[in-house]
């Protein structure tokens, strides 16, 4: 067995088995950090940026 076949077997692992094989490695080889892909923010463009703060900042009716 070869490492891209274990890559490969614990790519297809659920997330929380994933987790469980990491602090197994983890508690074995020493690794300190666990990266977690964190979901992606809708970053506006600046022109959307604009318009926004012009819409509900600025537009304000009293």
């Amino acid at each position: 067995m070869n490492a891209k076949v274990v890559y490969q077997v614990a790519e297809a692992l659920p997330k929380e088995e994933q987790r469980l094989l990491f602090e197994m490695l983890q508690k074995k080889f020493s690794i300190n950090k666990f990266y977690v892909e964190k979901d992606k923010r809708v970053i506006l463009t600046k022109e959307e940026a604009i318009q926004y703060l012009l819409k509900n900042i600025f537009n304000k009716r009293n």
